[in-house]
């Protein structure tokens, strides 16, 4: 623990230090939240649960997962990380403490556009239960997937294009769940970390017909932890080529 909060204040400094980075990894993710949102204002379609399940995905997917994966391949490209395993601190430790920043930039961004959301909602945040594992064991899935996919990102610039396929996956499985009646949400679409979440966050607005909340949870917990068991087994420490 010590270890991976040690390396996690390290990465946090060199974050703050490239200010033009932070600003646009925080821009892009809350211009798009905010699309949505305004998205579900002009239409009122979605309602508000599928619209934070929307928000929440959204910036999961940009800031957790394609920023961490972006992180890891350049630190592995600057053999910081093969420095790190000479220190003694494990393998979690060090995928830990560097993911740690990325992770908590994205509760930040999820809690802003989460609070503009419940702020201007019809009708309330009725379980805020829901509301958090969505957030957590989505932030820790996405943060697993992104240490799965580092593994086979040879440099940073290729990250846009590694992460396309889970990236998609992730807003497509949100989508997918919110334009279905909650009722009629199926196994297999839970089985989508972003369908999962979205579905979480219908059930903490209380959305007619959403139920399914132990089922979304386990899967959604499945994922982070199959993520985070196939990352530790096949990421690779040295440069790739």
């Amino acid at each position: 623990m010590r270890a991976a909060m040690l390396i996690a204040g390290a990465e946090l400094t060199l974050l703050f230090r490239h200010r033009l980075t932070l600003a646009m990894g925080v821009v892009l993710p809350v211009a798009l939240g905010l699309l949505v949102l305004w998205a579900e204002a002009d239409t009122g379609r979605a309602g508000s649960g599928s619209v934070a399940g929307l928000v929440l995905v959204t910036v999961i997917a940009l800031t957790a997962y394609v920023s961490g994966t972006t992180i890891l391949s350049s630190r592995r490209q600057q053999t910081v990380l093969r420095r790190l395993r000479f220190s003694g601190a494990s393998d979690t430790a060090i995928l830990v403490g560097t993911l740690a920043p990325t992770a908590a930039l994205t509760v930040t961004q999820a809690a802003m556009l989460l609070g503009m959301v419940i702020s201007v909602d019809r009708p309330p945040l009725a379980g805020l239960g829901p509301l958090l594992l969505a957030l957590v064991a989505g932030v820790a899935a996405a943060c697993g997937l992104a240490a799965l996919t580092a593994a086979f990102t040879s440099a940073p610039e290729l990250a846009q294009l590694t992460t396309t396929p889970i990236g998609l996956a992730f807003l497509g499985g949100a989508f997918w769940v919110a334009w279905i009646p909650p009722a009629e949400v199926t196994a297999l679409m839970l089985a989508l970390p972003g369908g999962a979440v979205t579905q979480l966050t219908r059930i903490a607005w209380h959305v007619p017909g959403a139920t399914g909340l132990v089922p979304a949870a386990v899967l959604l917990g499945l994922s982070a932890v199959g993520a985070v068991v196939a990352a530790l087994r096949v990421f690779s420490w040295d440069l790739r080529r």
